[in-house]
């Protein structure tokens, strides 16, 4: 099966808010996750995923604060670091910045990007347009849900 991208317009909320949400989505299908992005925006992650619901708890680490070994064994780590990732992740949540080149190993991929990442996503669209990829673009909609639309 070829690796699925989906990429993901954010207009209304912000990577944080919509992270918790696709995170436990792909946590539920079986997948393990890493989520890359700047250093800077880790404890911003961190702390979305921690308080997302009262009733609900998604197992994570940044993989800097935890060290080789337990950060091997989380099935959501977030890292600023390339892949592979330390957790042997199969789904990659890209928070803006640069979709890895190389998505070896993965069978799924999210890009999250906001208006001022539309070129850069747009390029990484093109670039994949020549790989047996399967690209699907999502756009936050009113009410915050996400519509396909590509």
């Amino acid at each position: 099966m070829a690796l699925a991208v989906n990429f993901y317009q954010l207009a209304n909320r912000s990577a944080a808010a919509v992270l918790p949400a696709l995170a436990g989505k792909a946590l539920e299908a079986g997948h393990r996750v890493v989520v890359r992005a700047e250093a800077a925006l880790l404890p911003a992650l961190d702390l979305a995923l921690w308080s997302h619901a009262p009733d609900a708890f998604l197992p994570h680490g940044i993989d800097s604060d935890l060290g080789p070994a337990r950060a091997a064994r989380q099935p959501l780590l977030l890292t600023a670091a390339p892949l592979p990732a330390a957790n042997g992740a199969d789904c990659l949540v890209q928070v803006g910045g640069e979709l890895p080149e190389a998505l070896d190993g993965l069978a799924r991929a999210l890009f999250l990007f906001d208006g001022d990442g539309i070129e850069a996503a747009r390029a990484h669209w093109r670039r994949l347009a020549a790989t047996d990829v399967q690209r699907v673009y999502w756009r936050e909609g009113e009410g915050g849900r996400f519509e396909k639309a590509g």
